[in-house]
């Protein structure tokens, strides 16, 4: 059953200098308890799709959006800035790139994840929900929850501050996590924990998952199918077996000749405009709506 579905969704930025086209009517879809990603370059739209999912850039005044963005069924454009800003945290929720720019550096966390449980089940008393807290911090392999609930941010390695964000994301049992390039500010080794993390609590929930990254290694590892993004267009996507076993897309295959490698010429050198890359889109066989 399919739990969001994106169909020619376009984004324009109204800027001084005049209009910007970032998105030409991309399309995608995730099912229930999926994980899907979303790989592309930096700048190439990723992280602005998962933005209009949350219903951020509805906001904006100089953002222009069109198209149609629908998640349990319920068309996004016709809800108001109160009924999207009230699926934040409980019907949907995000991972940010950096863990430490997502936490407000003057509150403890207990604090901050009461708030985010008050989302899901307003009211909470205080108790319950250092509880609950405990509870969600304990599931991400954190052994001193109440160091960690009353501590600031800061006091805090960034890898312990991606696993409270994590806790805080699945505290509500969303439906849809978006995760944006989870792992890019901490060290391989905490990525790789991170990612493990991700894996099995999603499993446990039952929660789908829009993976962002441009780490093609990672995605290869936990997605289930893939799309490939490239200047605002979908222009590959298929069950991720297929699209790296056989990558057909021109762009795709500089993508993955991109990866850097431990001996060797190291990167390769890709043009910034190749006109083969401007080619139709692809899509391998059970590739999902694209």
């Amino acid at each position: 059953m399919t739990l969001l579905s994106i169909r020619d969704l376009k984004l324009t930025f109204r800027l001084w200098s005049g209009p910007v086209e970032v998105l030409h009517g991309i399309s995608l879809a995730i099912g229930k308890g999926e994980r899907v990603a979303l790989v592309g370059e930096s700048g190439s739209g990723k992280s602005v799709t998962a933005r209009i999912i949350l219903g951020l850039l509805q906001e904006q005044r100089n953002a222009r959006i069109s198209g149609t963005v629908e998640f349990e069924g319920r068309d996004l454009a016709r809800l108001s800035a109160r009924e999207r800003m009230s699926m934040r945290g409980r019907a949907m929720s995000m991972i940010f790139q950096d863990p430490t720019s997502s936490l407000n550096p003057v509150y403890r966390i207990g604090p901050q994840f009461r708030e985010v449980l008050d989302r899901g089940s307003p009211g909470i008393s205080a108790a319950e929900a250092r509880a609950r807290a405990a509870q969600m911090l304990a599931e991400v392999s954190i052994r001193e929850p109440d160091r960690v609930l009353d501590s600031y941010p800061f006091q805090l390695s960034g890898g312990m501050n991606q696993r409270v964000m994590i806790a805080m994301a699945l505290a509500n049992r969303p439906a849809l996590l978006l995760a944006d390039e989870p792992g890019t500010a901490l060290d391989v080794t905490v990525q790789a924990q991170t990612l493990d993390l991700m894996r099995g609590l999603v499993a446990d929930h039952g929660t789908a998952v829009l993976f962002i990254s441009h780490n093609l290694g990672v995605v290869r590892e936990f997605a289930d199918r893939t799309y490939v993004i490239y200047r605002g267009r979908i222009v590959e996507s298929g069950p991720t077996a297929a699209v790296f076993g056989d990558p057909r897309h021109a762009y795709t295959r500089a993508l993955m000749a991109a990866q850097p490698r431990l001996t060797g010429g190291g990167l390769p050198d890709i043009p910034e405009r190749d006109p083969a890359f401007d080619a139709p889109a692809i899509h391998h066989a059970a590739g999902g709506a694209a």
